[in-house]
């Protein structure tokens, strides 16, 4: 069976480049591309789709952050298999990632030929990692759990400090979420501890770094 495959990126080259080793490798079949957020929330809404191939973080819209975009895609269409054209090479922003619902991981700065095994293992249910990122994040498992016990983010955690690193203070955050400052601040306690981050000073250099924060 033919998948039909949704791909994001707002790189022409890197979809013109994906669409051509998709669709050589006989997998699937491209139904819609998008080079941003709303080009993609409107093309899952148009366009029946087996798996979602994206970058993720793109411009455009209200979900532009890539945390509320895959968010705001996990609640719409809970089963759909996700598989992450990453840039990113920091463990903790790939734990998030991981946390907040993407099943596989592909590094678009290396080949693109691991996609058609990517694609088809996701599609199966199960977690895929390309083999540049393998090291990187050896210790997620396949439920984002690291080798030392400790649990990824979870998507409210990702959610609390996408919104710190967009200026928010947990105050601000517990009204806009209507959760107590309690619950925000422990969810912020436990992402840090899941993170290895010790302190607010190293937490926003995390976010900034990694591109969460303006």
């Amino acid at each position: 069976m033919r998948l039909r495959i949704i791909l994001a990126d707002d790189h022409p080259v890197v979809r013109i480049g994906a669409r051509a080793v998709i669709e050589a490798s006989g997998v699937g079949d491209i139904v819609a591309e998008a080079s941003g957020t709303d080009e993609l929330l409107s093309a899952l809404s148009t366009h029946t789709c087996d798996v979602l191939v994206t970058d993720f973080s793109m411009p455009g819209g209200q979900q532009a952050d890539g945390f509320a975009m895959i968010e705001l895609i996990r609640r719409r269409y809970p089963t759909l298999p996700i598989l992450m054209l990453s840039m990113a090479s920091n463990l903790g922003i790939l734990r998030m990632v991981v946390g907040a619902g993407v099943l596989g991981l592909v590094d678009k700065s290396a080949s693109m030929d691991e996609l058609p095994t990517a694609i088809q293992t996701v599609h199966r249910g199960s977690p895929y990692v390309s083999r540049t990122l393998k090291q990187r994040v050896a210790e997620l498992g396949t439920e984002g759990v690291s080798a030392n016990g400790k649990k990824s983010p979870s998507p409210r955690e990702s959610e609390v400090l996408r919104l710190l690193a967009s200026g928010m203070t947990v105050t601000q955050i517990a009204e806009q979420l209507h959760r107590s400052v309690t619950t925000i601040s422990r969810q912020k306690s436990d992402a840090m501890r899941k993170l290895g981050i010790k302190n607010d000073a190293e937490l926003f250099e995390f976010l900034k770094t990694e591109g969460l924060s303006g």
